[in-house]
């Protein structure tokens, strides 16, 4: 893939939040728009299938900076637990395969702090190709691939790998930080 091509992608999101805060109406919007255009360029579709997902990997962006584009994948049926992504936003964008977005509230503990947390989940959505989902900060969420492969982009405002960030358990009713650093 051609290295030009993911730059501008990167520098068009970019452009949406130099005058706004990153928002569902720019990045969400917006953003899903430059990344359908994205794919559709001659030769890109092609090589995001011959990438080896069997981590996620990095399309755009510097280890434990900025903005980051990612690609994503699921081979094997998968699932996360709820999390969040601390103080940054992700846009999620369906390449191939169906993504099963669950989206949370808590109605107990505090937002963004670790502790008891019980859960209410308020919406699930099913992400198909062409599709995205924008998620603001501290927006608890969590993802299933039940019938892959399925691929996905996910542009993030931070190296996530380098943010603090919540992952819930249903089951024990608590927030925990997750803390990676790599």
């Amino acid at each position: 893939m051609d290295q030009q091509i993911v730059d501008q992608l990167a520098k068009d999101i970019l452009s949406l939040f130099e005058a706004e805060a990153p928002s569902r109406e720019n990045v969400g919007i917006r953003g899903t728009e430059l990344i359908q255009e994205f794919i559709q360029k001659p030769g890109v579709g092609e090589s995001l299938a011959k990438l080896d997902i069997t981590k996620k990997i990095r399309l755009w962006g510097s280890q434990g900076s900025g903005m980051q584009i990612l690609l994503h994948g699921a081979d094997t049926p998968k699932r996360s637990s709820p999390h969040d992504h601390g103080q940054s936003w992700a846009l999620y964008f369906q390449v191939s395969g169906a993504t099963e977005m669950s989206t949370y509230r808590r109605i107990s503990g505090s937002p963004g702090r670790p502790g008891q947390a019980v859960l209410e989940k308020t919406d699930q959505t099913d992400l198909t190709p062409g599709n995205a989902m924008f998620f603001g900060p501290l927006v608890i969420h969590s993802t299933q691939h039940s019938a892959p492969p399925a691929r996905w982009i996910r542009v993030t405002g931070t190296d996530l790998d380098y943010v603090e960030r919540l992952r819930f358990s249903i089951e024990r009713q608590e927030a925990v930080i997750e803390k990676r650093y790599r």
